[in-house]
């Protein structure tokens, strides 16, 4: 497995795509080992996609690309302008409070950075705020985004773990706004300091929150339904993806009536892309995690760690988080 892990990390640092490394340095096991069919790897990757819970990947990632193309996007930067434009750095402001109500919306840190990055950045960069801060808000703020419902990354743990999607979802809300009040409060005393300048003169009426919030209804009523739907028991993990599609698509079409058919049609082809990319993660992966589970690696590290920390739990709660921290440096929570 030494080998295998070696080619992993080579593979990675010459820029290979994850995917691929994944695939290939999994496949390095099987031939390690002769005693295995060679068929098994391609057995693997078909079989770890026919599960049915995985039916809410592709559905989430086509409704937050359809709430993009419906107009939800600009209506929720609009109601971040209203409720925190008064305050001192209200750029970066705006970019927390954003990044916050697309984790109801997207569920992927990628595509908040991507998007905020188009939106804002110029922006920014144009007021005065530097390209590094400008780069460090936007990629700080969009780890918010997939811990508040409904991320991708809780979907994925929920079927590979055996653990409730729905708990997950609703676990996540929490510790998701406790990261915007501190990210909030960082921004705050950083542009004190940096002496940045409000971008309103003034704190909001109670009149035009409440005009800017009825204006991004829709958007603010899609986790809401998400989070009733699953812990109510009305939907199932994959019925819940397909019922957040259904909505979007209300909503662009119906409600704001934003959803044109060239942007419906680019909004497909933007969504067989991403859903080609995740799949294929997920199927190579299972070549890897089945040389991981032959050797039986998971014990190994877990009686490391035991071994390490004593028995006491804070100090293998950090062992834990510093090794995800490490992996999440090359490795995207989707994966």
């Amino acid at each position: 497995m030494l080998l295998v892990t070696l080619a992993f990390i080579v593979l990675l640092l010459t820029g290979m795509p994850v995917a691929f490394a994944i695939g290939i340095s999994g496949f390095l096991f099987f031939l390690q080992n002769p005693n295995l069919p060679v068929t098994i790897p391609i057995q693997l990757s078909i079989s770890q996609t026919q599960n049915f819970a995985l039916l809410a990947v592709p559905m989430f990632i086509l409704a937050g690309n359809l709430m993009n193309g419906a107009g939800i996007t600009r209506r929720l930067l609009d109601l971040s302008n209203v409720l925190v434009g008064h305050m001192r750095g209200s750029l970066a402001q705006v970019n927390v409070l954003l990044s916050t109500l697309m984790g109801g919306v997207s569920g992927s840190c990628i595509a908040d950075a991507a998007m905020e990055t188009r939106m804002l950045g110029p922006e920014m960069i144009r007021r005065g705020y530097s390209k590094g801060y400008t780069v460090a808000v936007n990629v700080w703020t969009s780890l918010i985004t997939p811990i508040i419902p409904p991320g991708i990354g809780f979907i994925l743990y929920g079927t590979v773990g055996q653990v409730s999607i729905g708990r997950l979802f609703a676990g996540g809300v929490l510790p998701g706004l406790l990261l915007t009040v501190a990210y909030m409060g960082a921004v705050a005393i950083d542009s004190k300091m940096k002496g940045f300048e409000p971008g309103r003169e003034k704190r909001p009426s109670l009149k035009e929150i409440a005009a800017t919030v009825t204006h991004s209804f829709w958007a603010l009523m899609f986790p809401i339904a998400l989070l009733f739907g699953l812990r109510a028991g009305v939907f199932t993990p994959s019925e819940i993806g397909s019922f957040a599609v259904f909505y979007a698509f209300f909503v662009g079409l119906l409600a704001h009536k934003d959803l044109t058919w060239s942007e419906f049609k680019e909004v497909t082809r933007t969504t067989t892309s991403d859903v080609g990319a995740v799949m294929f993660l997920i199927a190579l992966s299972a070549i890897f995690g089945y040389g991981i589970t032959w050797e039986r690696i998971p014990e190994v590290i877990a009686e490391f760690m035991l071994g390490i920390s004593g028995s006491n739990p804070y100090v293998l709660l950090s062992i834990i988080v510093a090794f995800l921290i490490i992996a999440g440096m090359f490795v995207d929570e989707e994966v």
